[in-house]
């Protein structure tokens, strides 16, 4: 299956032929860096594995007085396999621990008041980038023909997953509050008694 990288930067190939800057940017309009953390170089390496694979093909281009540059389509195995990884994206559970429950786990290794400081940062960032993307969502139903329906839907998906990491904040932080102490239990013992 290929990484979350690799399939968008297919399926944006696969919509028109463009250029690794033109891929970037197409990226930074996804605002993938809020959902998907990667740098501009990490995208030319996907760009260049995808290539060596034969997932891609790059043909030069030259306009005008502008250096040449290579722009990329997908080929058939590429189409292959990008269909086969949407088709497993969709099916995938989401099922295994995020970053965030490992560190709600180890969190009791932490002072009392680091934790609140560390949660309350985060509610901070969720709550901005709640508003940010209910901004967008509104903005896309006020005017449907701005976005593809898959694109709204992603949106509201990610929305649904901050409004549930800010709930569960808010109830860590409202615990935290309440106790006098974190409990020293292990947390690796969680048998049935």
């Amino acid at each position: 299956m290929l990484s979350k990288l690799a399939a968008l930067i297919l399926g944006i190939v696969s919509e028109k032929e463009r250029n690794p800057y033109e891929i970037t940017k197409m990226l930074g309009y996804l605002n993938t860096r809020k959902w998907l953390p990667l740098a501009d170089s990490t995208v030319y390496a996907t760009i260049n594995n995808l290539k060596k694979n034969g997932l891609i093909t790059g043909r030069h281009e030259r306009t005008g007085n502008l250096p040449e540059k290579t722009i990329y389509s997908i080929s058939p195995e590429g189409e292959s396999e990008f269909h086969e990884s949407i088709t497993n994206f969709l099916e995938e559970d989401i099922t295994g621990p995020s970053n965030f429950d490992i560190g709600i786990l180890l969190m009791h290794n932490l002072s009392k008041s680091e934790i609140l400081m560390k949660l309350k940062k985060k509610l901070e960032r969720l709550e901005s980038n709640s508003y940010t993307i209910r901004k967008q969502i509104l903005s896309f139903e006020m005017d449907p023909s701005k976005v593809a329906f898959t694109s709204l839907s992603m949106l509201k998906h990610r929305m649904h997953l901050i409004e549930a990491e800010l709930k569960t904040i808010r109830e860590l932080i409202k615990e935290l509050n309440i106790r006098q102490t974190i409990s020293y239990l292990s947390p690796f013992d969680m048998r049935m008694f």
